[in-house]
């Protein structure tokens, strides 16, 4: 595709996924690696409206520019502002933009090494000054050598670890992937992994396992020859004592329908016991639930959560949905009670939702249907704001009276459809085609 049919795809693009949504803002990240250290870890952007323009100043010698406020130049420009990172840019007027130096590291665009961008894992086919961002985009600039064609010869690091904190003394699982100028990802097999001093080699398959220590956030960095570094931060906290990862304090549950009635201390997860009757016989089960984390993976039940019974698919799927609804209950119940890691915004309540196949437990308004959930992290809620105008299209175009918007609470990015009637109506249409 020619650079002019990529602008044409992503204006159209973009504009599809202006949509208004109460409490979501537009976000980009920038991260900065220079040969021998982090200048900037990967720091969240909130991009200005599309139009708007901001003026970047050259701290080497005083040279102002003026460029859209979404673009990647206008990014780095304020986060030196911000951050007190020194750059030097030279405005070559209709060519636009060129890196000069970042952090006291200068690029020579004769013999390397230099300063390249990197734009969601692909190195930018434009230049810094042109490079529009959009929601969820990943920015990195990193000093590299020169390949054998002047491009980037080093390939960059990524390392996914896990979201919500860990428990001091779990075992964990960070897997580190390597890109190259085109974004295609490889496991980057015999990546050097370090945490609070033990050292590891990642596998054949990109992961490594560690045990989490400490009480508090530390890095976990990926180093490997002829790539750019990478690292995640990852908090572990003493079992009774999730606070020194702002976590809420543990709670004190009594579950509903638990014959016991007995107070269940939670350390992450709680227990959920159901009693039903099915085929003539009463089955009593017991789940063990994570509770909700504000921007950790929204709550799904599980069929490995649940134990003390054989049952057949239908009678999982039936006691999979009853400990939603108890989860919902005991939640709505510890918020009554002033829980303020559970409180939601007015009108809204913890509500049990089935989403392909599999029910969540979620905050909701009462005339609400869930239609998509994930963790409300920029590229999550790009992804969520893509699949909301989607199913707005299909609202459009199968002649409903019904509402499709994108919201976000609890740190989680919902599509939700109102009013929930409308639901199996949109499911249907937008599956199967109109009449």
């Amino acid at each position: 595709m020619t650079s002019i049919a990529r602008a044409a795809c992503a204006t159209a693009f973009a504009a599809l996924l202006a949509i208004p949504a109460s409490g979501l803002g537009a976000e980009a990240t920038i991260r900065i690696e220079g040969t021998s250290r982090t200048v900037l870890p990967q720091t969240a952007y909130v991009l200005p409206a599309a139009g708007t323009s901001l003026t970047i100043r050259d701290t080497a010698d005083g040279d102002v520019m003026s460029v859209g406020g979404r673009t990647a130049a206008a990014q780095l420009g304020n986060a030196s502002r911000l951050y007190g990172i020194g750059f030097g840019f030279t405005d070559w007027g209709q060519w636009g933009f060129a890196l000069d130096s970042v952090g006291g590291d200068p690029s020579d665009w004769n013999t390397g090494p230099a300063w390249f961008v990197k734009n969601n894992h692909r190195v930018a086919a434009v230049g810094a000054g042109s490079l529009e961002l959009a929601d969820g985009d990943e920015v990195l600039w990193a000093l590299s050598p020169f390949d054998g064609n002047y491009e980037m010869a080093l390939a960059e690091l990524d390392v996914v670890g896990p979201a919500r904190p860990l428990h001091d003394g779990q075992a964990f699982t960070v897997r580190v992937d390597s890109y190259d100028n085109a974004g295609t990802r490889t496991p980057a097999a015999g990546a050097t992994v370090t945490y609070r001093g033990a050292t590891l080699t990642a596998g054949a398959d990109g992961t490594a396992t560690l045990t989490a220590g400490g009480s508090g956030p530390a890095e976990v960095v990926a180093t490997r020859t002829g790539a750019v570094r990478d690292s995640a931060r990852v908090c572990a906290h003493p079992a009774a004592d999730p606070t020194v990862c702002d976590l809420p304090p543990l709670p004190k549950a009594t579950m509903p329908d638990d014959p016991r009635q007995a107070a269940v201390q939670s350390t992450g997860d709680v227990r959920v016991p159901i009693t039903f009757r099915t085929a003539g016989r009463t089955v009593s089960l017991s789940a063990e639930v994570p509770l909700p984390e504000p921007g950790a993976a929204p709550v799904a039940i599980r069929r490995r959560m649940l134990s003390g019974a054989d049952l057949t698919t239908g009678e999982m799927r039936r006691a999979m949905g009853k400990v939603a609804s108890h989860l919902a209950a005991y939640l709505n119940a510890q918020a009554k009670n002033g829980d303020p890691a559970l409180a939601l915004p007015a009108g809204n309540s913890w509500r049990a939702a089935w989403l392909s196949g599999t029910p969540y437990v979620v905050p909701m308004k009462r005339n609400e249907a869930l239609m998509g959930v994930a963790s409300g992290g920029p590229r999550n809620t790009a992804a969520t704001r893509a699949r909301t105008g989607a199913f707005r299209r299909h609202v459009a175009r199968c002649d409903l009276d019904a509402t499709a918007v994108t919201v976000r609470r609890h740190g989680y990015a919902l599509t939700t459809v109102t009013p929930a009637s409308a639901r199996s109506a949109l499911v249907r249409c937008a599956t199967r085609g109109r009449g």
